[in-house]
C-alpha cells in the first residue's frame, strides 16, 4: 500500500471531529485497506496487526477487533463489537460463509468512501450560501435596530404589504422546516428496520437516492447467497439466524411465510418496494443458480452507478435552493426600505 494512501487516511481522521464522522472516516479506511492487504495475501489477523502500524490513529478499535478474533469470535462479530452498521455486519456475514470476501470488503470500502465524499462536497456546496444568508440576516438586524429608529423619526413606518410579506415568508419557511424534521423523526423512531426502510425510500427528493442503495444491498447480498448454492428457503432460513433488529431478519421474516402459503416469487417482489422490480425478470429466465447470482451482481454493481449518480444530482440542487431563499431574502430587505420612502413621496407631491 502506497505510503500516501497511508497519509491521507490519517489527514482524514484528523479533519473529521465529531465521533459519528470518525467512526465513518475510520470505517472507509479500514474497509478498503483490509480488502487490499487480503489480496496482497495476509491474512485477516495479519491485516489488523499490520494495520495498527499502518492507521495508529484508529488503533483502540484495530486492538478491540483483534482481541475479540482471538478470542474466537467470527469477523462478522468482531465488526459488529467496533461500532459497524448491523447491515454492514450483516454482508460480511454473508459473504465470508458463502461469497468473496475481498470482493465484499472493497464494494463496502468503496461506499463508505463515496458517502463521505458525499458529506465533504455538501459541505463545500453549502459554504458560500451560509455565508451570504448570514450577511443578509445581520442586515436584516442592520435594517431593524439600527435604520428602523431612524425611519420611525422621519415618521416613516414599515407598510402593512412589507409585514405581510415578512410573516408569510416566515410561515412558510417555518411550515417547512417542521413537516421535513418531524417526517424524519418520525421514521427514526420506526423499530422495524424494514418499516424504517420502507419509510425513508418514499421520502420526497432522497427517497429515490435511499431505494437505489436498499436495492444494490439486496441484490448484492442475494447474489452472493446463490452463489453460495443457497435456494430460497434456505436463504430465508439463513436470514432468521441475523440480528433482528437487521433489514436482512425482517425481511426474511415477511417472505418465509409468504413462500410457504404458495405465494409465487413475482408477486412477493410486486408487493415489496424493497425489492427492486428486475429481480422478477431476471427469475422468471430460469437460468441456473450460478448464472442468475452473476446476473444479481451485474445488477446490484449497477444500481450502486445509479445510487452515486442520483446523489451527484440531488448535490446539484442545493446550491440554487438555497439561492432562491438568499433572493427572497433580498427583495424583502428592499421592500422594507424602498417602500416606505416611496409613500412618503408620494405624500410630498
Amino acid at each position: 500500500m502506497p505510503l500516501d494512501w497511508v497519509k491521507s487516511t490519517q489527514q482524514r481522521g484528523k479533519l473529521f471531529g465529531t465521533a459519528k464522522q470518525q467512526q465513518l472516516t475510520f470505517q472507509a479506511d479500514f474497509f478498503s485497506l483490509l480488502a487490499d492487504l487480503l489480496l496482497a495475501g495476509f491474512s485477516i489477523s495479519q491485516s489488523i496487526q499490520f494495520m495498527q502500524v499502518l492507521l495508529p490513529q484508529y488503533a483502540d478499535h484495530l486492538i478491540k477487533l483483534n482481541q475479540t478474533l482471538a478470542a474466537g469470535a467470527s469477523l462478522a462479530t468482531g465488526f459488529e463489537r467496533i461500532g459497524v452498521k448491523q447491515d454492514i455486519v450483516n454482508q460480511i456475514k454473508i459473504t465470508q460463509e458463502h461469497g468473496d470476501l475481498t470482493d465484499s470488503l472493497t464494494q463496502i470500502g468503496r461506499l463508505l468512501a463515496e458517502k463521505m465524499a458525499q458529506q465533504q462536497r455538501l459541505k463545500q456546496l453549502l459554504r458560500y450560501p451560509l455565508v451570504l444568508l448570514g450577511l443578509i440576516l445581520g442586515l436584516l438586524i442592520t435594517l431593524r435596530y439600527v435604520i428602523g429608529p431612524e425611519l420611525r423619526q422621519w415618521q416613516l413606518n414599515l407598510d402593512r404589504e412589507v409585514i405581510v410579506y415578512w410573516l408569510l415568508f416566515v410561515a412558510v419557511i417555518l411550515i417547512l422546516v417542521i413537516m421535513v424534521l418531524s417526517r424524519f423523526v418520525q421514521i427514526s423512531l420506526k423499530r422495524d428496520p424494514l418499516k424504517k426502510a420502507q419509510a425513508r425510500s418514499q421520502l420526497p427528493f432522497v427517497g429515490g437516492v435511499y431505494r437505489a442503495y436498499y436495492h444494490y444491498y439486496l441484490l448484492f447480498n442475494l447474489a452472493i447467497l446463490l452463489k453460495g448454492g443457497l435456494d430460497l428457503k434456505a436463504i430465508c432460513r439463513l436470514l432468521s439466524e441475523m440480528a433482528p433488529n437487521s433489514l436482512l431478519y425482517c425481511l426474511g421474516q415477511q417472505i418465509e411465510p409468504q413462500l410457504e402459503a404458495g405465494v409465487s416469487l413475482a408477486q412477493i417482489i410486486e408487493q415489496q418496494p424493497l425489492l427492486p422490480k428486475q429481480l422478477a425478470l431476471f427469475i422468471r429466465k430460469g437460468r441456473s443458480l450460478e448464472h442468475l447470482s452473476d446476473e444479481l451482481l451485474m445488477a446490484a454493481r449497477m444500481t450502486y452507478q445509479k445510487m452515486l449518480a442520483a446523489l451527484a444530482k440531488l448535490a446539484t440542487y442545493i446550491q440554487p435552493v438555497l439561492f432562491g431563499l438568499i433572493a427572497l431574502l433580498i427583495i424583502g430587505v428592499y421592500l422594507s426600505l424602498l417602500l416606505p420612502m416611496y409613500h412618503m413621496m408620494e405624500g410630498l407631491y
